[in-house]
């Protein structure tokens, strides 16, 4: 497995990185066209990407961005790959780099991935590497809601 840090995406693991966000996210934030998510990619501001591989394919993805003069992140793993370590290590990896990283976070299973089971939240993971939750912090699209997470490192 590896770990491979890059600023700018290729063509063909955009690609890879939109079948990866609408495999595993909630269907109601898929994107149906390579253009649509390049067009998210492109609000990520100073971004920072992680690729993780397995055997040359993308299993997970870390990327870390400016948003509203704080630093954020997303992480996507794999359904297979998850439950191995690799998100807490990521984590790891750039609690070296940053003193504060912020995320929203889904914190219920009503949402459903486009294979049609559930989304299950990341909320227990993110408890046990000790992120401070914001309940009063919401993001409340009309796709969406989520609450922001904090961990201070």
């Amino acid at each position: 497995m590896e770990f491979i840090e890059v600023t700018t995406l290729q063509y063909n693991e955009i690609q890879s990185l939109r079948e990866l966000w609408n495999a595993e996210y909630p269907s109601c934030i898929q994107y149906n066209s390579i253009n649509e998510f390049n067009n998210y990619l492109s609000t990520l501001d100073k971004a920072n990407h992680i690729l993780i591989k397995d055997n040359n394919t993308i299993i997970g993805w870390f990327a870390d961005f400016e948003r509203e003069k704080e630093r954020w992140f997303l992480m996507i793993l794999s359904q297979k790959s998850q439950g191995k370590g690799i998100g807490s290590k990521l984590i790891s990896m750039v609690k070296q780099k940053y003193s504060i990283l912020n995320r929203w976070v889904v914190t219920n299973n009503d949402y459903k991935k486009t294979d049609g089971t559930l989304y299950k939240s990341p909320v227990g993971f993110y408890k046990k590497l000790g992120f401070t939750f914001f309940e009063d912090i919401t993001l409340n699209s009309s796709e969406l809601k989520a609450i922001k997470i904090q961990l201070k490192c």
